[in-house]
């Protein structure tokens, strides 16, 4: 379960500093627009690429990490972890990200963790990944917009019109006038909606203990592939991380904690 969660966080973090490290490559002009950030000069930018040269670095040391012999392994990955929660606090600060950041930082601060205490890291998994998923489904439950599967409609008619524009991290849909047009779309639209916010608290019930860790992972996994469908460019480093917690959560989630041994 460690090295599970140690993988998904070595693959969370490396691929968001690669995203970071592209989109500079990609906007680097006088000066860019970043939506509530204002114009934003090359100069602004270049702090957030160093800090990414640091977490790619960070990132790619947890993967022969895993391998190593133990005492060694530990401080590796301590001192990894360490470094990708910096880099992720700074991170926030040049470019604010909520639910991305806040996975990836938990997720390594429980690796850190586990590394000496696995059922402190499996407590601490157990009621962040409960609070990520109760909150994120309560939130889809409680909006009038998400509810009628008009958010995921859009997002795919968004994404259908960016692939047709030839932007490659978006998945092109076959036939995308006749799809976006039916009648059955809207309706596949709301019960994946439905689906999806009701799923999400079952899963953050799920990280506390009450279901069994093949069902709980089970389960998580088409969730994600589905957010995948989305955006799978933008989305792996949250998936990524969200499957890691998820993972740790079963070192020792909190209900047992109360039950008698």
């Amino acid at each position: 379960m460690t090295a599970f969660a140690v993988a998904c966080l070595a693959l969370a973090c490396a691929w968001r500093a690669m995203l970071v490290l592209s989109d500079d490559r990609r906007i680097r002009r006088p000066a860019v627009y970043r939506p509530g950030l204002d114009w934003t000069g090359a100069h602004e930018l270049a702090p957030r690429r160093r800090w990414a040269w640091a977490g790619l670095t960070a990132a790619l040391c947890l993967v022969p990490a895993m391998a190593a012999p133990a005492p060694w392994a530990q401080a590796v990955v301590i001192l990894a972890a360490g470094t990708l929660i910096a880099w992720i606090l700074r991170d926030r600060i040049l470019h604010p990200a909520r639910y991305t950041s806040v996975c990836i930082a938990v997720l390594a601060l429980a690796v850190a963790l586990a590394q000496t205490s696995p059922p402190a890291a499996g407590t601490a998994a157990s009621f962040f990944a409960a609070q990520l998923y109760i909150v994120a489904g309560l939130r889809k439950l409680r909006s009038p917009q998400f509810m009628s599967g008009r958010v995921i409609l859009h997002n795919f008619a968004y994404g259908t019109f960016q692939s047709l524009g030839g932007n490659h991290e978006f998945i092109p849909i076959p036939r995308p006038a006749e799809v976006l047009s039916s009648r059955t779309f809207p309706a596949a639209c709301r019960t994946a909606a439905l689906l999806t916010a009701l799923v999400e608290p079952a899963l953050g019930l799920g990280a506390t203990g009450l279901m069994p860790p093949p069902l709980l992972i089970g389960l998580a996994i088409p969730v994600h592939l589905g957010f995948l469908l989305i955006s799978p460019y933008r989305i792996v480093p949250f998936t990524a991380a969200a499957l890691g917690l998820l993972t740790l959560s079963t070192l020792h989630p909190l209900i047992p904690l109360g039950l008698p041994s």
